[in-house]
């Protein structure tokens, strides 16, 4: 069973560094991945157009799977995928939905290792 760390190696190599989708590139700077059983969150630090911020996004049961084992690449890559998605759908709705908005906290300072 891959540790936390683990996963979050397998996940920082699709989801670290600039992403773009064709209006905005947010520089994902670190992640850090908490264990709850059978869900996990991922914390995502970034520098946005405007700022440094923390998000938080909760994966389901299913994306646990990347827990088991040795996760196949497959897998690596979808959950990667959905947490990418779901990065882009916090960008550009945080302004607007407050769900959305409570999972960014504005940083000042501070980063993850």
């Amino acid at each position: 069973m891959p540790s936390v760390d683990g996963v979050r190696g397998l996940l920082a190599r699709y989801l670290t560094g600039r992403l773009e989708d064709g209006s905005v590139c947010l520089e994902v700077l670190g992640l850090e991945v908490i264990d709850q059983g059978r869900r996990f969150t991922v914390a995502v630090e970034l520098i946005a157009p405007d700022g440094h911020w923390r998000v938080r996004l909760d994966c389901d049961s299913s994306e646990h799977r990347i827990f088991d084992g040795s996760p196949p690449e497959e897998l690596v890559q979808a959950v990667a995928m959905s947490l990418r998605i779901r990065l882009f759908e916090w960008w550009h709705t945080k302004g607007s939905e407050r769900q959305s908005a409570r999972l960014g906290e504005r940083l000042n300072q501070g980063r993850f290792r």
